[in-house]
C-alpha cells in the first residue's frame, strides 16, 4: 500500500488510478479536495456513476452488495464512497470483508475514516483490501500541525505559481493555523491580486484575518512542550471561541493523572521530590494508548516535573474547579493562565 500526503495526489493520479483509496483524517478541505480529484480522474478513465454511503449499524449491506454486482444498461463502472465510523465493530468488519470479496475492476472504492490504528491495519477486511489491490493508496487528510504547516503553505503557493517569503509564511501560519479553508481562500485572493508574483509579509498583512481554530489538546501539548507563548495564544483563542473553562480544567487534570500513571514507581516512592520515573515509558505509552505524535510532549513535561510538583498542580486544578462551580467570571481564565505559566515553565 502506498501512503501519500494530499499534495502528492495529483502526480499520483497522473501516473496510475488505483481501485481502492483510503482517506484518513478529519480535515474537511483535504478530504473534499482528495475526493474531487479522485472522482475527476475516475470519470476521465471511464467511470460513470458515483455512490456515497455513510456506514453505521443501520446500513443496508445487501443493497450495497447488489449494487456492486449490478451492471446497468447505461453505466457499468462505479465509484463508491464509504464513510466509516471511528470505531469499526466486528459486524461491520465482516461486512467490509464480504464487500472486498465482491470487488472487480469496474468498481473504484474510496474508504474514508477519521484515523487508522495499528489494530485496524491487522483486521481481515483491511488486509484483504491491500491484497486485492497492490496499488491501494492511503491519503493523509490530517490537518497539518504547527511544524508541518509552513511546508504545506509553500507547496500550495508553488502549485498556484506563487512564490512566498519566509515572513509571509509565518504570518499565514499564525493567522490560519487549523483553518485550512480560510488559508486556501487567502492564498486564492493573493493569487488574484498578485498573479505569478512574490508574496511578501506586507501583501499578506493586507488581506489576512485572524482565523486560527484551536483545540484544548493543542493548549495542553504547548504546556507540556514548555512553549508558553504558544500556550497563551491558544488559551486566548479558546476564550474567544467561548470554550467552557471547565473543559480545559478537566482535560488537563486527566492528562496529568495519565502522567502519574505513566511514571508510577515500581517500588514505594521514598521521596516526593524525586524526578518522575521514566523506566518503562515505552511500555506504558502503549498500555495507555497514547498516540505517537503526542509522546514527545509527554516526555518533555515528565523531564521537567517531580512528584511534588505534579501533585500540587493536580490539587490546584481541583481547587479551581470548585471555584468554577460556584461562579463564572473572567478570573477563571486568569487562573488558567497562571496554571499555563506554572506547567510550561516548571523545572526540577
Amino acid at each position: 500500500m502506498k501512503r501519500i500526503f494530499t499534495e502528492q495526489l495529483v502526480k499520483n493520479l497522473e501516473r496510475e488510478l488505483a481501485n481502492i483509496y483510503y482517506l484518513v483524517g478529519q480535515d474537511l478541505l483535504l478530504q473534499t479536495e482528495s475526493r474531487d480529484l479522485i472522482l475527476k480522474t475516475a470519470l476521465s478513465n471511464g467511470f460513470d456513476e458515483k455512490f456515497e454511503i455513510i456506514i453505521d449499524n443501520s446500513t443496508d449491506w445487501d443493497s450495497l452488495f447488489e449494487q456492486v454486482q449490478s451492471m446497468g444498461l447505461f453505466f457499468n463502472r462505479q465509484v463508491i464512497f464509504l464513510t466509516l465510523p471511528e470505531n469499526i465493530s466486528v459486524s461491520i468488519q465482516k461486512k467490509l470483508q464480504q464487500l472486498i470479496s465482491l470487488l472487480h475492476s469496474d468498481i473504484l472504492l474510496v474508504l474514508q475514516f477519521p484515523k487508522l490504528t495499528k489494530l485496524m491495519e491487522k483486521q481481515l477486511w483491511f488486509l484483504e483490501s491491500e491484497q486485492y489491490d497492490p496499488l491501494a493508496t492511503l491519503i493523509n487528510c490530517q490537518t497539518p500541525n504547527a511544524n508541518q504547516l509552513p511546508t504545506w503553505i509553500v507547496n500550495r503557493a508553488k502549485s498556484m505559481s506563487l512564490t512566498i517569503d519566509e515572513e509571509a509564511v509565518e504570518l499565514l501560519c499564525y493567522s490560519y493555523e487549523n483553518n485550512l479553508l480560510a488559508l486556501k481562500q487567502s492564498l486564492q485572493l493573493l493569487a488574484l491580486l498578485y498573479p505569478e508574483q512574490k508574496i511578501t509579509y506586507k501583501r499578506v498583512e493586507e488581506v489576512v484575518e485572524q482565523s486560527s481554530i484551536f483545540t484544548v489538546f493543542q493548549w495542553i501539548d504547548a504546556l507540556f512542550d514548555g512553549n508558553l507563548p504558544r500556550a497563551k495564544r491558544i488559551l486566548n483563542g479558546l476564550q474567544v471561541d467561548d470554550v467552557q473553562p471547565i473543559i480545559l480544567l478537566r482535560t488537563l487534570q486527566r492528562e496529568l493523572v495519565t502522567i502519574l500513571d505513566l511514571t508510577k514507581p515500581q517500588d514505594k516512592l521514598m521521596n516526593i521530590d524525586e524526578p518522575l520515573h521514566r523506566d518503562q515509558l515505552r511500555e506504558n505509552f502503549d498500555r495507555l494508548k497514547i498516540w505517537q505524535n503526542r509522546r514527545p510532549f509527554f516526555i518533555q513535561v515528565i523531564q521537567r516535573f517531580n512528584y511534588r510538583k505534579l501533585y500540587l498542580v493536580i490539587q490546584q486544578l481541583a481547587d479551581i474547579e470548585r471555584i468554577a462551580k460556584q461562579e463564572f467570571t473572567d478570573t477563571l481564565w486568569e487562573k488558567l493562565l497562571d496554571i499555563s505559566i506554572e506547567v510550561s515553565q516548571s523545572k526540577i
